[in-house]
């Protein structure tokens, strides 16, 4: 049986059926069939909880249509007006790196047109969706309900030769290009090219919700995107 917010279930991950702030993760009962692209998100953040005050500092987003390959993508460092990156020596961003870069309410308008009409995808889907849920109600804005998988969740739940389900591990088992650990466009390109493997093992995914409309809002004044 699949669960919403049920008890008994390890929160952490995106379980089949789970409504988080904007995203509906999808399962084998749902009862769309979409065709719909994907985008998967990885976010770079200066701590671990959303909701205890870390933002993010680093967004990739890219657009895929399940075959592996990237149709479009944006990445941009974000400025969250904050005093400390957090774990510099990991993400390798520092605060000299985002004096210029923007906040996300001018990054927004760009990613409500890649997540309009797709699929949310990303690895430990809760903690990304999280992050942007904060950054959106930081910036007042109001964000519709989407379809999602968790490819963390797809892994754990058909993956038995592995030892674990982390994205590193993944890549080595299905021989990917996982490019530098902690960047967010290299691990959400990763996403990109697992996504196939697990949508190939579970073909019975299934959603409960259609894909929607995000309301861009104002056209963002300047728009940071790094070119990889």
């Amino acid at each position: 049986m699949e669960l919403s917010g049920s008890q008994g279930i390890d929160q952490r991950f995106a379980y089949p059926n789970w409504q988080g702030p904007f995203v509906w993760y999808g399962g084998a009962q749902g009862d769309h069939k979409l065709d719909d692209e994907f985008v998967v998100i990885d976010v770079e953040t200066t701590g671990l909880e959303a909701n205890k005050g870390a933002r993010i500092i680093e967004l990739s987003a890219i657009r895929t249509d399940g075959s592996g390959k990237p149709l479009d993508s944006m990445t941009t460092l974000i400025n969250p007006r904050v005093d400390s990156t957090g774990a510099e020596f990991i993400h390798g961003i520092s605060l000299e790196m985002l004096v210029d870069a923007p906040t996300f309410a001018e990054v927004w308008p760009h990613l409500a047109q890649f997540l309009s009409g797709s699929i949310f995808v990303a690895h430990h889907a809760k903690f990304d969706e999280s992050f942007i849920a904060a950054e959106a109600e930081h910036a007042k804005i109001e964000m519709s309900m989407m379809p999602g998988l968790c490819t963390y969740r797809l892994a754990k739940d058909s993956i038995v030769e592995t030892a674990n389900h982390k994205l590193a591990t993944l890549s080595t088992h299905f021989g990917l290009n996982s490019g530098v650990m902690h960047s967010a466009y290299d691990d959400a390109l990763t996403v990109v090219q697992l996504l196939p493997h697990l949508l190939e093992i579970n073909q019975n995914t299934r959603h409960y919700t259609n894909t929607v409309l995000q309301v861009s809002g104002p056209t963002a004044t300047r728009l940071l995107q790094r070119t990889f």
